[in-house]
């Protein structure tokens, strides 16, 4: 409790705004807090960012070397939140501490963190011809065959 009121102090110290909101409040007592997974909202941002600089080198997001199983499930989620809502880097820490803490309290209710697995691949159609090009080809026979 004390290091989350030292960071609010410090906070106003560097001139932000008083109170804060809900989203860097949340932010500053998961930061400032000792938390189930040993993960803080720093080190969710800190691996998203390197997951995003790095991503290209890699096929999936499966294959990059997460430092931990549960950074792979919220980097992943604040991936796709961020891009479909447009969010802000100040509007991604408050997602990021909230799927943390959805994650604690996962951990803390006696569930497991899904291990990273390899994602499914896409459906492969097949080589042959579709069913539009099988009938076009029995229209042309009986064309040139002349039966209409």
């Amino acid at each position: 409790m004390t290091s989350v009121c030292n960071a609010l102090v410090a906070r106003c110290a560097a001139g932000n705004s008083w109170p804060p909101d809900l989203a860097e409040f949340v932010t500053l007592v998961a930061d400032n807090c000792g938390t189930a997974l040993g993960i803080k909202t720093s080190d969710v941002m800190a691996e998203y960012w390197r997951w995003r600089r790095e991503s290209y080198r890699y096929d999936t997001a499966d294959q990059f070397p997460w430092r931990h199983d549960v950074l792979y499930q919220i980097c992943t989620e604040m991936r796709r939140t961020g891009t479909e809502r447009q969010l802000t880097e100040r509007e991604l820490e408050g997602l990021a501490s909230r799927l943390l803490a959805k994650w604690e309290k996962h951990v803390n209710n006696g569930f497991s963190i899904p291990p990273v697995r390899k994602q499914l691949d896409k459906p492969r159609h097949p080589t042959g011809p579709t069913p539009a090009q099988m009938l076009l080809e029995q229209y042309n026979r009986q064309k040139s065959a002349g039966r209409i």
